[in-house]
């Protein structure tokens, strides 16, 4: 994060980032962590005369920014606030943009906030186009000057954040408002000229890209009608309500009593609040589709968002396209794109076109996380892991056994194809020691115990915990003056077993701990043990 931050100060002089926490990272998963990024542009120092008259652009910009920021409203991880003439010039914008998405990633929710002046251009060869004007947009030379909305539109849904917010409050009609407001719309005179002709409004503009999955888009107004900006409010009349939506009136915009403002909540009701405040001459409008549940939260406590998310499928191969996904049995149609399904653990299957097969795997889901359907399709891969280790015994039965023991572990890691919450294990077992024991006394007795057994945990990332039970031989040797001594007895051994599993290259490093409670017979006399194992190896290639 701190080389984007060097970059962006640099390239950015006015523009400022607010919400960034500084200091170590957490590693890899620190980086790969879902985060909230949000840019909110607010252009109001326009250097054509032609434009000016905008008084809270910027200020639109800093309020939202302040609500984005706050860890108990909006909760985002970064928020660039850009203000000023040289960081709002066309050029500067898009730089900016660039640097705040470079690092996006596939879980993450971005928004992009603009404010200030919009246009409108019409011909006979484009129709209506939209333009929003950075400050050094002229409003003669939109085309040449200004960003297109499409434009603007097309960048935002190509990027590789799940979530994305696209947000406008400006106008693109060039008429006055009245009443003490003042509208963000300037059209050229060419265009002004045309516009008289029309009968009506202005076609619709044809070039207005379709919003994708898990895709919003907010406008301040329809695009024929003026977005204003209120002296009273000091603020414009959408971004001032929209506000209000995430902090002061969050109970009544908050439809689903869930705690949570999602990005719907947020427009209903700035949208109500603006047509009464401006008597309805405007009226924002909104175009979203989300899949599923409704997942894109502008306010909310983070673990209320994270747990109200829904888990997402996603598949891009093209070989997909004409299979069926099933989640739990129920057809969900082609995998391909995005799915939305409940977290937990999902019964998932893909089948081709006449009914096969392709693969079906129980699979357990996070709220929020995405799981790529071609993952579902890799290889099985069991290991064998060799280690070494001890044991300590305590109980009753340390009369005739030794109270420490080596062992030597053999064991088969997944060998069957399991859920990826669960692992198996299967471990063939020895431990040796060689000493006195106390039923001896000075004679040395060479002991031990063979084991086979089978191992079942649950499985959180690396880390696995669980049940196991050994069939296990317990066997001692021994000579004294009546001639040498051999006995052994076959027992059951339930226990629990823990087992980390950590990369070492192109093979992993095992670290396994287990307690075993060990019945067996000694001198055809009961007694029982203890036996506390840790045991380090290493497996075999993945």
């Amino acid at each position: 994060m701190m080389p984007l931050l060097t970059l962006a100060a640099t390239l950015l002089p006015k523009a400022a980032w607010a919400g960034v926490v500084q200091g170590q990272t957490g590693g890899l998963d620190a980086v790969y962590q879902p985060r909230r990024v949000a840019v909110l542009i607010g252009v109001q120092d326009y250097g054509d005369p032609a434009l000016a008259g905008l008084r809270y652009p910027a200020k639109d910009a800093e309020d939202l920014g302040a609500v984005f920021s706050d860890p108990n409203i909006g909760g985002f991880d970064r928020v660039l606030v850009v203000e000023g003439a040289s960081a709002t010039s066309r050029d500067a914008l898009r730089q900016a943009i660039a640097v705040a998405t470079a690092d996006l990633q596939r879980d993450d929710t971005f928004v992009l906030y603009l404010s200030g002046h919009g246009t409108l251009t019409l011909d006979a060869e484009h129709g209506s186009r939209l333009w929003f004007l950075p400050s050094d947009g002229r409003l003669d030379d939109p085309e040449g000057t200004g960003m297109a909305i499409a434009d603007i539109e097309a960048m935002v849904a190509d990027l590789p954040a799940r979530r994305r917010v696209l947000m406008l409050d400006t106008c693109h009609n060039g008429r006055s408002s009245g009443g003490g407001l003042s509208g963000r719309a300037r059209v050229n005179a060419a265009t002004a000229s045309l516009l008289q002709g029309l009968r009506g409004e202005a076609p619709a503009p044809r070039t207005l890209r379709e919003v994708s999955e898990s895709e919003a888009r907010l406008f301040a107004a329809q695009y024929h009608q003026p977005a204003m900006e209120d002296p009273n409010l000091e603020n414009g009349v959408y971004t001032h309500f929209i506000i209000q939506a995430l902090t002061d009136a969050k109970g009544k915009a908050d439809l689903d009593g869930d705690g949570l403002v999602d990005v719907a909540e947020a427009h209903d009701y700035a949208r109500d609040q603006t047509m009464h405040h401006t008597g309805g001459i405007q009226v924002p409008r909104a175009e979203y589709r989300i899949v599923g549940r409704e997942e894109i939260y502008l306010s909310g406590d983070t673990r209320k968002r994270s747990s109200a998310e829904k888990a997402l499928l996603s598949a891009c191969d093209e070989i997909l396209a004409k299979a069926k996904l099933f989640v739990d049995g129920v057809s969900r149609g082609s995998p391909m794109g995005l799915t939305a399904i409940e977290p937990g653990l999902r019964d998932i299957e893909v089948k081709s076109e006449d009914g096969r097969s392709l693969v079906h795997r129980k699979v357990s889901v996070e709220a929020g996380s995405t799981l790529a359907v071609e993952d579902l399709f890799e290889p099985h891969h069991s290991r064998l892991m060799v280690g070494m280790g001890v044991g300590v015994r305590t109980g009753p039965g340390l009369d005739a056994l030794h109270p420490v023991v080596g062992e030597i572990e053999l064991s088969w890691l997944d060998p069957v194809r399991t859920p990826a919450w669960l692992r198996l294990e299967g471990h063939l077992r020895l431990n040796l020691a060689q000493g006195t024991v106390p039923d001896q006394r000075d004679i040395g007795v060479t002991g031990g115990a063979n084991a086979a057994g089978l191992s079942a945990g649950l499985r959180k990332g690396p880390l696995s915990i669980g049940p196991e039970i050994d069939l296990v031989q317990t066997w001692r040797a021994y000579e004294d003056m009546t001639g040498p001594h051999s006995q052994s007895a076959l027992s059951a051994a339930p226990g629990a077993r823990l087992l980390l599993t950590l990369p070492l290259g192109a093979r992993e490093l095992a670290l396994r701990a287990d307690s075993r409670y060990l019945p067996m017979r000694i001198n055809d006399a009961r007694s029982h043990i203890w036996q506390h194992g840790v045991v380090i190896g290493l497996t075999g290639r993945r």
